[in-house]
């Protein structure tokens, strides 16, 4: 089981890889110029060398068993340079291609798995060859296998030429095949100065991503932040529109009811105004012991010499109307006159 070192370089990788293939996918899908000072091709009809710019077949090709010193002596036939940087194509016929799965697979995990692959399925020594990965591949893991000492008089003698292999490229009929970083970094090993380069840039990529991170969670966090303050003033909004809704609600009733009593005033005969009618309209010889209103509806209650004549000068009054008697009229013994009980409607002022 890969350890979480090994998972979080994953990452990294595939990551790397994904910026890598979207480059590859906008480029045009045909083969680029190399960015190096050098070209060295690998074939089976021996070794070439020539300056990126030059044509193919500048040189006489060196055998494949050549030494060092003799692909160092081709390697120093163009200009000078300080540090010069070799692309290394190794051609058709000098590779094994094998398939490792039906899908891509984490890099080092893959790795780890091609060389199992070897061990259990080949006659062939991981430590005598070098195992090639392309840089993008497709949906299945396939890997390459070159025998070191296919390459190993063209590294020494980029070695002690001052030089780096900044690309190593696979060919076949109809494409090119660029080794990814760990490949590369597997046959040639990166410098001290490329190490530094590789970590500031993976830490840069990494600061990027985390201040990324950071500011998209400073803003989700703002606005729930924001969020929540609206919700509780909201809340507060809520109750005080509440509170001025009942405080409203009081009011319009009281307005209401001023309006009501003020229409009742309006419509209604004051008690004070009754009175003064009854007091008018009724004779000398009849005397009330209860005068009661209750809306337009009146009620007097009393003793008369006569009460069958009070209704005639109540039935008359414009103040009063429908005046009949709500009981019997009787004689009350001790009590002079008769005891009547009479109701009648209150018209308007």
């Amino acid at each position: 089981m890969a350890t979480l070192n090994a998972q979080v370089l994953d990452f990294f990788d595939w990551w790397l890889d994904e910026l890598r293939g979207v480059r590859a996918r906008l480029a045009p899908k045909q083969r680029q110029a190399t960015t190096c000072d050098w070209i060295v091709s690998v074939a089976d009809d021996g070794i070439r060398a020539r300056e990126a710019n030059a044509p193919e077949f500048q040189s006489i090709p060196l055998a494949l068993t050549a030494a060092s010193d003799e692909v160092l002596a081709l390697l120093q036939g163009g200009p000078r340079r300080k540090r010069p940087t070799f692309d290394i194509r190794i051609e058709p016929g000098l590779f094994l291609t094998r398939q490792l799965a039906a899908r891509r697979l984490p890099l080092r995990q893959a790795r780890d798995m091609a060389e199992l692959d070897l061990l259990a399925s080949t006659p062939i020594d991981p430590a005598q060859v070098h195992v090639v990965f392309a840089r993008h591949a497709e949906q299945d893991c396939f890997y390459h296998v070159v025998k070191a000492k296919t390459l190993a008089a063209v590294l020494e003698a980029v070695r002690r030429a001052g030089g780096s292999v900044r690309c190593l490229s696979l060919l076949q009929p109809h494409s090119v095949l660029p080794a990814d970083p760990l490949s590369l970094a597997a046959v040639w090993p990166p410098s001290a100065g490329d190490r530094s380069r590789r970590t500031i840039g993976i830490a840069a990529c990494s600061i990027l991503a985390g201040a990324m991170l950071v500011t998209f969670a400073h803003a989700h966090w703002r606005s729930w932040q924001a969020g929540a303050e609206l919700d509780a003033q909201i809340a507060d909004a809520q109750v005080q529109a509440k509170a001025a809704r009942t405080s409203l609600q009081k009011r319009q009733a009281g307005i209401e009811q001023i309006e009501r009593i003020r229409q009742e005033k309006k419509t209604t005969a004051s008690l004070v105004r009754v009175w003064a009618e009854l007091t008018h309209l009724l004779p000398d010889t009849t005397w009330l012991t209860d005068l009661s209103a209750k809306g337009d509806d009146l009620t007097i209650t009393g003793f008369s010499a006569s009460a069958a004549e009070l209704i005639q000068p109540l039935d008359a009054s414009p103040l009063f109307s429908a005046p009949e008697f709500a009981s019997p009229v009787v004689k009350v013994p001790g009590q002079e006159g008769e005891h009547f009980t009479i109701t009648a409607k209150i018209g308007a002022l």
